[in-house]
């Protein structure tokens, strides 16, 4: 009896990574800065640190799928209902939110931004804040606000300094922002801080149920924030009892 044949095996599809191309320096370059909708009166100013590469290619803030930012927005309830980086200009038009970058430019990874790059860049920022006063500015990613401030001794969620919208940027020290105690005699009005952890797929250090908690934080400082004056301030043991209540070792515990 002749033996049968073997069947060869279907041919294996190239896998898309191995199609895919890198970018040059040179094509990175040429990639427009993410366009940003500015205005006063934005309830949450979220600040990023700058665009990776599919981010800059879409024109998209947080456009990478694998990026939690959308889906925390809509976990915590900072939005009623789930959206993609597709539809991210319905932040400002609908829900009086928008998003900056510290530094206009795409890079492959955060980690090629110097220090030196991005602490020049704090001027600019600066000057977006002022000019278009938010309620709350939120820095998504500890990096961000360690350029901000210039040190790092500060822990995620709500900051103990304020921005002071009242202040002259001209009269401030170099890539320094104007920030004081929200209890100084000043009355000039200001904008409160709030740090979270950084929403890309990258960061180990916090996976994605914890970070749905500086969203919920962030909310409620937000809904505190539209009531003044004619509220009472921020009750800190409630949004303590919002928070994680056990800190990742990376970070200094409050």
């Amino acid at each position: 009896m002749p033996k049968a044949r073997k069947s060869s095996p279907p041919a294996t599809p190239k896998r898309r990574s191995q199609a895919r191309r890198q970018l040059t320096a040179q094509e990175l370059s040429e990639l427009a800065p993410i366009p940003e909708t500015l205005r006063p009166g934005l309830d949450v100013l979220f600040v990023g640190i700058n665009p990776g590469v599919v981010s800059g290619q879409k024109q998209l803030h947080f456009g990478n799928p694998q990026n939690y930012f959308w889906k925390g927005l809509f976990e915590s309830e900072l939005i009623p209902e789930a959206v993609r980086p597709e539809d991210g200009r319905r932040l400002s038009a609908e829900w009086n939110m928008s998003i900056v970058n510290l530094v206009q430019r795409t890079t492959p990874s955060t980690s090629d931004l110097s220090r030196r790059e991005m602490r020049a860049a704090v001027p600019e920022l600066c000057r977006k804040i002022t000019s278009n006063p938010p309620r709350v500015v939120c820095f998504v990613g500890k990096g961000i606000y360690e350029a901000f401030v210039g040190h790092t001794g500060f822990a995620l969620g709500l900051q103990d300094d304020v921005y002071d919208l009242g202040a002259e940027l001209e009269t401030q020290p170099e890539h320094l922002p104007p920030l004081r105690r929200p209890d100084s005699p000043s009355e000039a009005p200001f904008a409160y801080l709030f740090v979270m952890p950084s929403t890309s797929g990258r960061t180990a250090a916090y996976q994605n149920p914890e970070k749905r908690q500086y969203f919920c934080q962030l909310k409620y400082v937000r809904d505190c924030a539209a009531r003044q004056p004619d509220s009472a301030p921020i009750d800190h043991a409630r949004l303590a009892a919002l928070g994680p209540q056990v800190r990742s070792r990376y970070f200094k515990r409050q």
